[in-house]
């Protein structure tokens, strides 16, 4: 089964690019199924979430918060063959990289690769930081349901995600990108190439 696929991990901090990236990839690589982690929150009622302390607000920035079981199983069902994935890249075009024989599979979210089953299936992991600055006015300008209550950014988002990601930096498989800087999809792309991947030709 893994012979046949190349998989591809996007994480990172919060509004950092990861579903950009993820986009960008699915119009790029041939063929291509795409995972969003956000699809797997669980609900708002749920008794599984864990309160942020201070605040009357769910932490959804753990990864508890999130059905990580089932979207381990849905990846590895389109994987044997099942059709789970959220979107499909489209059809065969000359300039879209490609392997002979196999296929891609882009999994992205805030901690897929914080959690071990789908991190060690990948392929190519990689992890996009922003300085807190940057990060804090890129999630002001985005519209959550539920909505961020105030104190929510510097309570819960920022200092969970210094958690996870001191996990990631510890572990050479994971390449940092910075979300602020140079385009990431040219990164992964001249991975892919480095890696085999070959442009379709006319």
């Amino acid at each position: 089964m893994a012979s046949e696929w190349i998989v591809i991990g996007i994480s990172g901090v919060t509004c950092g690019g990861k579903t950009t990236l993820a986009d960008k990839l699915k119009e790029a690589l041939h063929p291509v199924y795409v995972f969003h982690q956000d699809r797997y929150f669980y609900s708002d009622d749920s008794p599984k979430h864990v309160r942020c302390e201070g605040l009357d607000h769910n932490n959804y920035d753990i990864l508890s918060a999130l059905d990580m079981d089932a979207m381990y199983r849905d990846v590895i069902g389109t994987m044997r063959g099942a059709e789970r994935a959220h979107s499909q890249g489209g059809r065969a075009a000359p300039g879209k990289l490609h392997v002979p024989g196999k296929k891609f599979l882009v999994i992205e979210g805030f901690t897929v690769l914080n959690y071990t089953p789908l991190m060690d299936i990948c392929d190519y992991r990689y992890y996009l930081v922003l300085e807190y600055g940057e990060c804090f006015s890129r999630r002001a300008l985005r519209l959550y349901e539920p909505p961020d209550v105030a104190g929510y950014f510097e309570t819960c988002v920022w200092p969970e995600h210094l958690k996870y990601r001191a996990q990631i930096e510890r572990d050479p498989r994971v390449t940092i990108l910075e979300g602020a800087g140079s385009d990431p999809f040219y990164v992964v792309m001249a991975d892919l190439k480095r890696g085999g991947a070959r442009e379709i030709e006319n």
